[in-house]
């Protein structure tokens, strides 16, 4: 594995600790919170998250043959995953293991002449965008639950569980 792909490595691994340490002792309550009607629960956030990891998944191992450029497939897919907290962690952690685990088998050269197609862009790309991709896909969604965890805890006249100990944070 070359210097860049295992930097990259570094920060998947970092970003799935941080998410995972974000969910740790998460209540019911705080998974179905909403601030307003139209945004997502943290609940519906790691449903998506699962999917589009295993997205992220099939697009490396199948490339150009992923079952994602049909769209029946993914609306199939997509209805039959259930909107249950502990069953979509399970999955997730093991796509995302897997999706780090070719990675570190792989190398930078190796993943730019591999390419893939979704159903959303017709022209093929690169699987080394597949790292970016997840990186900033967790890493969004991460400080999304993070902010939903704090707003919640603040509704309900306590400290914000990822508050800053930072002189530039002071309210």
């Amino acid at each position: 594995m070359d210097q860049v792909l295992e930097f990259a490595v570094v920060l998947l691994e970092r970003n799935w600790n941080d998410l995972k340490h974000d969910l740790q002792d998460i209540t019911d309550d705080e998974l179905d919170w909403k601030p307003v009607p139209e945004s997502n629960t943290i609940r519906s956030i790691v449903r998506h998250l699962r999917m589009v990891e295993q997205l992220y998944l099939s697009l490396l191992e199948d490339g150009d043959q992923t079952p994602w450029k049909d769209e029946d497939y993914v609306q199939k897919l997509t209805d039959s995953i259930p909107n249950d907290f502990q069953q979509n962690m399970q999955p997730f952690e093991d796509f995302h293991n897997r999706f780090v685990s070719l990675m570190k088998g792989s190398t930078l050269a190796d993943l730019k002449v591999q390419t893939f197609v979704e159903s959303s862009v017709s022209r093929p790309q690169s699987k080394d965008s597949l790292i970016f991709r997840e990186i900033r896909h967790i890493a969004t969604h991460a400080g999304q639950i993070r902010t939903l965890r704090n707003l919640y805890r603040r509704t309900k006249g306590e400290k914000g569980l990822f508050f800053p100990e930072n002189r530039t944070f002071r309210e």
